[in-house]
This record gives structure tokens, sequence and C-alpha cells, in this order.
């Protein structure tokens, strides 16, 4: 497809998005460039021509927003938001337009390589791709051999949406049961409530627009913000959407719902972007003590409940369990802490929080008193917490007593209405095997070997990554289901697009896991470690084979991301892989071909490259059943099809009512939607909103959003007559707080390592300072392809604070002043950097505590942890940090491999913050790493010898 006028024409407010401006300079550069454009249009589209045009979406970061790429000869040239694409309509921060530059990256792994050293020293050869794959395949047989079968393998899929080529080639080539993703380190303890609850996901704001809304006469139209109510307040609790969220529309959303009168209030230990704004903006900022949201959403829901404020009637209509819940809750009212204030009292938490009781009072009456409405509660903050369940319990509950969730203007369960997508191969799951077990022959599933369900984690839904460390030196205990009693060792892992060696709790307990020895082989405990990527970062160093993956615009997908309503997005291949990188339907069949031709009898080739010989088929496949939701909501949908029934097809089929009706299964078939329909229509498919979509939303069987929870009555069902899970144990210990089975509706336990928790009070004397991270998705997450994303400051952690440097980049960084982009291949340039012009990983610290410790900007501190582990870090003082907090970016600093730029050159006096988590701190019921559950202290400080400007 040729690029046109209208899509060139309509980029004027796309590129008002790309700068680091202020809104209302925002607006007006945008409606003066559109006047530009719009006088200008013949020149513009002779500067345009000859490009051909393909849709994807970015994974620059995880927001994944709609792109359109212009490509000339084979090569991007030029990058821009696609409007058909409603998660960002258009719109792109400043990474967008740089995706050229992770092509061609200075750290792109373009070839198979195995290591020549020792893991960890970065010695590689460079293999072919059947050298590579034929030492896989042999190690991988040799371990089912010796070891019962694939279950000594793990398969991380890491951080993608379109992981499940490597599902199926996990747990149908390899017949591994743990196949895990992403999701199992990202913010497990944030959906503990909507997990609960509904069985959902992650609830945000109603804020997408436009989105398409059936009318009261029957047609459809695209509405946006000046046509659908918003939320009249919105509370987000350690969520900073203007530069670190992967929800792309609450950035926009947040500023024009506030333009329109909605209070945005942020409550966060530090003053990010989005606090900043509100603050500035009608709104404000409330700066709490870190960790401490349970405490403060618990008194803001007992004042609810106190005043009489919950919607009663929508309580009786859609919710169960509500009773039992209070009784328990309120159970604890009249009890006393240590300093003889009532539990969840504004007294309490005022004392807990540090946040005054009036402040406290005057949220809790907004958001009782304010309809609609929305309570969100953050990854970092919360979803990065031991005690983060609580938070998310709260404000679920919240939300769900004001009335809130799915009413126009208020909270979204994203997961709950985006597409249904499959092809994550789960019937191998049900694969039948034979296990010996204690001398006897047993037979059972493929899944009843699960590492974490079946053993010591049987609630841990979205897997426990964090664990892997312990289970490559301990193995694995099989304590429920058939095999109970069965052992085996973790023997071999493929780490696919992700990076757990920085993102995987503590990086030093990684390193353990990695290099730890047999004494009596002298060999690797971990006999094989496979890294597939597209950039050679941390985790690579410790693999024994690495081999080349595409980059996202080389490759292949679907995404669905977390709309407001049923949306796909094609991601098309938009440009040929380099060097010798493969797709991952093509590295899943040389994987599965491997295993075959050494003899892998698990192998089917009928269920790999003699079905999939191309990705499109593979991609077609997993989206038949799309969208898979529920026709309802207000208003319906497709009011001449029949409600209640599971909607399947293209969206114009649907419109048109071609279709076939099943009333026994209910479900309505469309045409079915194929990777080549979204081709011919810009790469989206979009399906019309709804509220109030109740019957789609609650999952569970009951009906009713449950306030006892049958899914946690489930877990303690399985684990009956059993060991109890390990993480009763680690809850015990960290806390004192004893646990027979698994709660089911509210509980309470007091936060570890946190100054609000009476049993740590001498230790935080010891360590008197808070450690928190936050991610800063708009400036630095890929530096290692772009040393421009260095050149703007964010948030107070990303700051220009580097000694002098010389590193190498990619030559288009250092044409036109650092402004160039990418014209065809390639080429390696050195590049002199001078000192405070490229921004590093900084410590943000308050003026007080810098004070006191003699510290200034520019210094270098070592920072040490309650486990005594340090980490350096050059140090910004600011204000927008709250006392006896140390703020760090999250995998921004400490980085060791060279393939990740101009960032490795910073790694002596800039920290890993994961490199202060304390492994075995995995939160009790989901096993996920207490990544903030930090306490520090300074104990040495090192003057620059010259002042960093």
């Amino acid at each position: 497809m040729k690029i046109s006028r209208r899509n060139f024409i309509k980029l004027g407010a796309a590129v008002g998005a790309t700068a680091p401006l202020g809104f209302n300079v925002l607006n007006a550069f945008s409606q003066s460039n559109l006047k530009l454009q719009a006088g200008s249009e013949q020149e513009l589209e002779g500067k345009f021509t000859g490009y051909d045009v393909k849709y994807t979406y970015d994974s620059y970061c995880p927001s994944e927003c709609g792109l359109e790429v212009c490509t000339k000869d084979g090569k991007v040239e030029k990058i821009y938001g696609n409007y058909a694409d409603p998660y960002n309509h258009g719109k792109m921060c400043g990474k967008g337009p740089l995706g050229c530059g992770l092509i061609n990256s200075t750290g792109r792994i373009l070839h198979p390589m195995m290591r020549t050293g020792k893991r960890g020293e970065g010695k590689f050869k460079r293999v072919s791709w059947d050298e590579a794959l034929n030492h896989i395949a042999k190690k991988i047989v040799e371990i089912k051999k010796k070891h019962g079968g694939g279950e000594s393998v793990i398969v991380d899929t890491g951080d993608m949406t379109d992981t499940q080529p490597y599902y199926r080639m996990g747990r149908g080539a390899i017949a591994c049961p743990h196949v895990v993703e992403h999701g199992s380190i990202c913010d497990v303890p944030r959906r503990f409530g909507p997990k609960n609850f509904i069985n959902g996901k992650r609830w945000e704001p109603d804020l997408m627009r436009p989105v398409l809304v059936r009318q009261s006469d029957g047609s459809l139209k695209e509405m946006g913000y000046d046509d659908l109510p918003l939320p009249k307040y919105i509370v987000y609790l350690g969520w900073n959407p203007f530069t670190a969220t992967r929800i792309h529309y609450e950035s926009r959303g947040t500023v024009t719902a506030a333009l329109k009168g909605c209070r945005v209030i942020v409550v966060d230990p530090a003053m990010c972007n989005t606090a900043a704004w509100a603050a500035n903006n009608g709104g404000e900022w409330v700066p709490i003590r870190p960790g401490t949201d349970n405490h403060l959403l618990g008194a803001i829901l007992r004042y609810i409940l106190e005043k009489g404020y919950e919607d009663k009637d929508f309580i009786a209509k859609y919710t169960k369990g509500f009773d039992e819940f209070v009784k328990e809750f309120k159970s604890y009212w009249n009890k006393t802490d240590g300093n003889g204030l009532k539990y969840f009292s504004l007294e309490w938490a005022e004392e807990k929080t540090t946040i005054s009781k009036d402040k406290i009072k005057e949220i809790a009456e907004l958001i009782g008193t304010t309809k609609p409405g929305a309570v969100v509660w953050g990854m970092n903050g919360i979803g990065h917490r031991f005690a983060g369940y609580i938070a998310s319990m709260f404000g679920t509950a919240i939300d769900v007593v004001t009335g809130n969730i799915e009413a126009p203007g208020g909270v979204i369960d994203c997961n709950q209405v985006r597409i249904s997508k499959d092809g994550y191969a789960g019937h191998f799951q049900g694969r039948e095997i034979t296990r010996t077990v204690n001398g006897k022959t047993v037979k059972g599933k493929q899944g009843d070997l699960h590492m974490d369900e079946m053993s010591d984690w049987p609630a841990g839904w979205e897997d426990v990554v964090g664990d892997h460390p312990r289970r490559i030196l301990e193995g694995v205990e099989i304590k429920y289901g058939p095999f109970k009693g069965y052992k085996y060792p973790i023997k071999a892992r493929f780490e696919i697009g992700g990076n757990t060696m920085i993102s995987g709790s503590a990086t030093w307990k990684w390193q353990e896991a990695l290099t730890a020895v047999d004494p009596k082989t002298g060999e690797y405990l971990l006999d094989l470690n496979v890294s597939i990527d597209s950039v050679y970062l941390e985790n690579a160093l410790y693999a024994d084979v690495v081999l080349p993956a595409a980059n996202y615009l080389e490759r292949y997908g679907i995404a669905d991301i977390y709309p407001s309503c049923p949306v796909a997005v094609l991601r098309d291949q938009v440009i040929k892989p380099l060097g010798e990188a493969k797709t991952q339907v093509e590295i899943m069949n040389a994987v599965a071909k491997a295993l075959y031709d050494n003899g892998d009898k698990d192998v089917d080739p009928k269920e790999f490259w003699l079905k999939y010989k191309h990705d499109d088929i593979f991609w077609t496949e997993a989206i038949e059943g799309t969208p898979g939701k529920k026709n309802v909501g207000e208003p319906l949908p497709y009011p001449k099809l029949p409600k209640g029934y599971t909607l399947i097809g293209t969206p114009d089929s649907l419109e048109a009512g071609r279709v076939k009706i099943d009333n026994e299964k209910k479900v309505i078939q469309g045409e079915p939607i194929t990777v080549d329909w979204l081709r011919k229509h810009q790469g989206v498919a979009v399906w019309p909103m709804a509220w109030r979509r109740y019957e789609q939303v609650i999952q569970h069987k009951s009906g009713k959003i449950e306030f006892v929870w049958s899914r946690m009555e489930n877990y303690n069902e399985h684990i009956k007559g059993g060991a109890k899970p390990y993480g009763f144990e680690i809850l015990e210990k960290y806390t004192g707080v004893k646990w027979d089975k698994y709660p089911t509706t509210f509980f309470w336990f007091d936060p570890p390592y946190n100054p609000a928790s009476p049993r740590y009070a001498e230790m935080v004397k010891k360590y008197p300072f808070q450690l928190i991270s936050a991610r800063v998705h708009q400036g630095m997450t890929a530096t290692y392809a772009n040393p421009q994303q260095a050149e703007t400051p964010t948030d107070s952690i990303w700051w220009p604070l580097n000694k002098e440097f010389e590193a190498e980049v990619a030559d288009w960084v250092t044409e036109k002043n650092g402004m160039g982009m990418p014209q065809g291949s390639m080429k390696v340039a050195k590049k002199r950097f001078t000192k405070g012009t490229h921004c590093v990983g900084a410590c943000a610290m308050n003026p007080k505590d810098a004070e006191a410790n003699g510290v200034n900007t520019g210094d270098v501190i070592t920072i040490e942890n309650m486990l005594g582990k340090t980490q350096k870090s050059v140090v910004l003082v600011t204000d927008t940090v709250r006392p006896s907090v140390l703020k760090m970016p999250y995998g921004g600093g400490g980085r060791f491999s060279p393939g990740v730029g101009t960032t490795y050159q910073q790694k002596d006096y800039t920290a890993n913050v994961n490199q202060l988590v304390d492994p075995n701190l995995l939160s009790p019921i989901v096993g996920f790493p207490g990544y903030v559950d930090i306490i520090a202290r300074i104990v040495a400080v090192e003057a620059p010898s010259a002042k960093v400007i």
C-alpha cells in the first residue's frame, strides 16, 4: 500500500503527542502544525511518494501502540502512529519514531552463537543454525531420557504479546508442563482483587476514546471525549500513566478528563510526572509512606461503609458474599495496634501512612459521594509488594461498593473485554504420561507435573518465575495430584525475549543458580541454558546457546493489549529479518524438527512444520475465535443479533448480519477474521463499545461479583490433605502470621521490611531509608538502541548526570547533532559524550536527607540493604521525593552487558535495584518477588572530582 496524503495530513496531532511539552503548548503546536500542513498538501505529498506502508504495533515498550511504517526498497524509513487503532489513535511518544534504531542496534544478535568460556564471561563463537539446534536437541533428548521427561525443562517466553508459538514449542515439542511468560514477574499482586472478585486482571479508568458506540437509531458512531461521560475523579495509587504505563490512552484521557473537571489525585511517595501535572491542574499529589497503600485504602473503605455511602442497590443485584466480607473486615475495627489506635480508623491510617486524617477523610468523601469515578492502583507501588494483595483487595472492593465497575466513566476490566486469542497449545497439557513414583508406575497428565501448581505454589496462577533460581538449585517435588512424591531436577531453561537476570527478582541469586556446579561431576547444575532474543542482554551472557530472534518490525503477531472494547491489531512483517534472525514460528518449527531428527518421540510433525508452513497460518488459527465476547451491555453492540450469545467473526460481517447462529451453543458465527483481512483493513479490527457488560465481565460460575472468593476455595480444595504451600512458610517467617489455608474473604497482615510494621522497628532504625523503584518507559527502556532516548530527563530518576565517556553507536546517531535517522545499513561509529549531557539512572534523594548525610547532586553513594548487599548510585537531590525514601529506576542502572550500549558505560555508578531485592521474599499466595520491599542505609559517599553540569 502506498502512503496517502490523507494519512500524512492526519499526522499533525500525532506529532504533538511525541514532544515532552506541557499540554497547552502541545495543543497549540498541534493546531498550528495542522494549519501549516493543510496549506502545503501538494508539496508534502511530493515528499512522501514512493513509500510502501505496512501496519504493525510497537514493542519498544509494553504499550504496543499501533503503527504505520513507511518502507522503501525493503528498509524502514519512517514510522507514524496508526489512526485506525483506537488504543493510541495515531499518537506516539518519543520512542515510536525511533524504532528504526532498534533494528540497527549495536547490540543486535544476528547469528547463532555458542559459549566458549564460562557462563557470565560473554565468550562465544559464531555457529550455524544446524549446529546450534543439534546441540540443543541432543541435550534435551538426553535430559528427557535421564530424568523422566520434559518436566526438567523450563521455557520462559519473556515479555511479548505474541509468544504463542513458544508455548506450542514448549508444551508440544519439548513436553514441558511449565511454559511461563513475563506476566509472572509483572504485577501479579496488583491483579489479586480483580482476579478473585470477577476473575479479571487489570482495572483502568474508562478513558479510551474514540470508541464505536451503537446509537438509538441503530447506526454505529465513533464517539470521543465530548460525547461520552468521563470520570469525575481518578485516584492513582503508585501509578504514573504519563511515563510508565502500557495503557497508552490513559495519559491523553487523564489530561482530557481533568480539563473537563475530573479531579486527579496521585498517591505516591515521589512526585512523578503524573503527580506533578495533577498538582498544577486542579488535582493533587499526596506523598504517602511507601508500602502503606493497604492502610490508606482500608481506612477509605471503612469510612465509606460507616457513612453508608455504598451503592446498596448495586451490591444487592450484582454481588455475592458482601455481608461475610464486611463481617470479617469489621472484626478488626475495635482491635488496636501497639499505639492504641483502632485498625482502619482515620487516626490509625494517619499514623501508618503519614497522610493527615483530614486529607484521608477528604479523599474518602470524594470517592463515596461522587459518580462516576475510578480508584486505580499501580504496577510498581502495589503490584511489586509482598502485601500488594491487600491494597488490590481494598481497591477492588471500593470500586465495586461505589458501583463504578463497568459504569460509563467508571472502571473497566480491560482483560475481560479484550479479544479471545488462542495458540497456547493447552491441549498438550492433557497428554497422557507415566512416571515411577516410589517404585510404582503411575499414570497421569503432562500438566500434573507442573512445578508450581502441583508443588510449592498451587495458587500461583501466573507461574512463579521469581522462584526459578531456587528450583534450579534444589529441584522440584510434586506435592499434589497423581504424581505426589515424584521428584525431578530442573536441567534446562529457555529464555525468550526476556531478561530475568535483571528483572526476575535478585540478580545475584540468578547468577548463583546459573553458575552453580554439581560437586560430583564438576558440571553446571543447569545442563542447558538457551537465550533467544534480538538484542544481546545480560541473560545472554549466561547462555550456552544464543539464537537470533526477529525484531518486532521483522516478525508477525496479534496484539490485544488492554483496551476498553474488543480490538485486534496485526503485527505484520514490515521488513525481512536481518542476518540469520528467525520469526517465532520459524524457531518453533526449527527446534521441533531438530528434536524429531534426534529421536524425540514427543514431536508430531503434523503439529509443527507440516501444519504451519507460514506464520500467517499460525496467527490466523490463533484468532479464529475472535472476538469471542458476548453480545451484552448498554448499548447492546449488535441489537439485531441474539443477546448474550458469543460473537465470532469480522466486524463487517457481524454488522451486516452475515452470520450463522448456533442456539444450542449460543454462538454467533460471522465470517472468520484472518491475517489477510486485517492487512486489508489497516491492520486493525474494532468491535463496538458497551458498558455494564456484567454477563461478560464476571467470569465466575456464580455470575456475581464475589466478596467470598470461589477461586481461593478451589485452591483450598486442591491442597486438602497435602503439604502446606511453600508461601505459608514465607508468610510466617516474615510477618508472624500463620495460615492453614488460603483466605477466602477479607484478610490482613503487616507488610515486611516496613516502618509501619512493629515487627521491623529495630531493623528500620538501622536501615532508615525505604528504597522504591519506578519504570520510565518514555525515556530509558531502550537506550541501548537509541542513545537519543537519554536526552530527555524525567521523573527525577533519569537525569543528565553522566561522567564523560566514549561509546560505539550506530553512525546515524552522530549525524545532524544527534538528530539523524538510520538510512539503509548501519555502520558503527565512536561518539564522545561530555559530562552532564547524557541521562543515567539516578537515585533521587530529599534535600533534608542529603544534608544529613553530606550528599550533593552528582555524588556517588553506596547503598546497603537489610541483607548487607550493596550498590553504588549517582544522586539527584530533589524535593520530588519525600524524606526517608530513595527512588531509583527499574532496570536503568548497573547494566553489565555491552549489548545495552551507552547504558553499559554507567554500570559502575548507577544501581541495579534488583541486586538489593530479598530473593526469599516471595508473596505468600502467588510467589511474586518483593521488588520494592527494601530498606537501606547509606554507607559511603564519593564526591565527584568536578561538579556535574
